[in-house]
């Protein structure tokens, strides 16, 4: 029974064989959440549904549940970035054991080379410092030689370390880890001022850079201007951490898989809803179009092949995941993922609205899900930061291949008439949100704007009964 008053699709709608496509965009894939449920609600159940990156993994996520979002939207008003397989805890972890194992070093050097401890003043003429001093300086040598042992180890176990921190329950309170950082800073200062006042023997410098390193961290871990400056510097000087990527897709794999277990994996193969997950070899350079049907239509493959692309059909579902997780690899941030022996990255503005794959396949209608505004991005300023900047440049690529597939449809197909054969749902202005900053809270304001935006397309596309 229809609720009084809630949307539903207009009686006599001419299409039989409706395509939904799910573009990417990592972190404002929430978006996508909201839009689905508002398919649910008005019981549309389109027939063909192509993923793009995050939209892959959405798409996959929701066809599985049986056209249900509850399972994916839970995960997005939970997860975090360490949970989503973006490990800034991990990487974070790394540059720092790099850092600290590269200063102990200089520090090491230095006070060997600077003390007068170690002069030939004070082992052959025996002039120089106290046995106090002495002692000191030996104090700063060993430390400065533990905290290098650390450094090295925290680089070689920050993803081990990293795991068991995503294992816990609940992730850590910013709030209450700042304030714990303060009393360490207050007590760990107040006894070095002692120590040096009375002049008694001890590691002073060791002490000192301690001090300097414990403030400069919680004055990052501030919202303030300087604790912004202090991140967006950290961020701007950590490196490529190894392979061909910061991170792997594991995570991302195993909560489809958990996403897929929950809901009925028969789904997705065969004769229910077609899904085709789109990502970009490496190798080849090609377009690879993976689809959960067998047997692929000729005019179909010829047609992808002609665009330099192929068509490939996955073996079982676990193939068509890690489509799903290759798709999602943001090159540069995410390893490539090897699907069906070829290497796999994310297709970004190759291919990010793919409607003509949609066509292609016989669809006579389309919902796109777009994740910023279709008619240009908005003038930004500078962005800050190569996070800002990479998510900047992705959206204008993707901006710049939706025109292309726009300027390309076939006779008849437009986001005008009534009803439009292109229905196009859009935020109106660009979404609170990076693309690779996980939160949810942030997420929950995404699922109710693709939601309220979905609505208000389908409607403008004249898809729904008049209230």
């Amino acid at each position: 029974m229809t609720t009084p008053g809630a949307p539903r699709l207009a009686d006599g709608l001419p299409f039989r064989r409706i395509a939904l496509v799910l573009t990417g965009g990592g972190a404002l894939g929430a978006y996508e959440v909201g839009v689905l449920r508002v398919l649910e609600a008005v019981k549309l159940v389109p027939s063909v549904v192509l993923g793009v990156s995050i939209g892959a993994i959405n798409a996959i996520a929701w066809v599985a549940a049986g056209h249900d979002s509850t399972a994916l939207e839970r995960v997005w008003r939970t997860a975090r970035g360490e949970t989503l397989g973006v490990q800034w805890v991990s990487l974070t972890l790394r540059v720092t054991g790099a850092l600290t194992a590269l200063i102990a070093a200089i520090e090491l050097l230095l006070t060997t080379l600077g003390s007068r401890e170690f002069s030939g003043a004070y082992w052959v003429w025996k002039h120089g410092s106290s046995s106090a001093d002495l002692l000191s300086t030996q104090l700063d040598l060993a430390l400065w030689v533990v905290l290098g042992l650390l450094g090295v180890l925290l680089v070689v176990h920050a993803r081990r370390v990293a795991r068991d921190l995503e294992g816990r329950a609940t992730g850590p309170d910013p709030t209450r880890l700042r304030r714990q950082l303060q009393i360490v800073l207050i007590a760990t200062a107040s006894l070095h001022a002692l120590v040096w006042l009375m002049g008694w023997p001890w590691p002073h410098r060791f002490s000192a850079s301690v001090v300097l390193l414990l403030t400069l961290a919680w004055v990052g871990s501030t919202p303030g201007g300087a604790g912004h400056w202090l991140r967006g510097l950290a961020l701007g000087l950590m490196p490529e951490t190894g392979g061909r990527g910061l991170w792997s897709g594991r995570a991302r794999r195993r909560i489809l898989e958990r996403l897929v277990a929950a809901g009925d994996s028969r789904r997705l193969l065969g004769a229910h809803t077609r899904i085709t997950v789109t990502a970009l070899s490496i190798g080849t350079g090609r377009l690879v179009h993976f689809v959960s049907w067998p047997d692929p239509d000729p005019a179909f493959v010829a047609r992808l092949e002609a665009e330099q692309g192929e068509v490939v059909p996955v073996k079982d579902v676990a193939e068509l995941i890690q489509a799903a997780v290759a798709s999602s690899a943001i090159p540069g941030v995410f390893q490539p993922e090897p699907v069906a022996g070829r290497d796999c990255v994310d297709a970004l503005g190759f291919s990010n609205q793919p409607l003509h794959v949609a066509i292609a396949e016989g669809a006579d209608a389309v919902i796109v899900v777009l994740l910023s505004p279709s008619d240009g991005p908005a003038a930004a300023l500078a962005p800050e930061g190569v996070v800002a900047l990479g998510g900047r440049l992705i959206e204008l690529i993707n901006w710049r291949d939706l025109q292309t597939e726009l300027r390309h449809l076939p006779e008849g197909w437009s986001r005008d008439g009534a009803p439009a054969r292109v229905c196009v749902v859009e935020p109106p202005a660009a979404l609170p949100a990076s693309l690779l900053i996980f939160d949810p809270e942030v997420a929950g304001t995404l699922i109710a704007a693709g939601e309220r935006d979905a609505r208000a397309a389908l409607e403008r596309a004249g898809w729904l009964a008049s209230s």
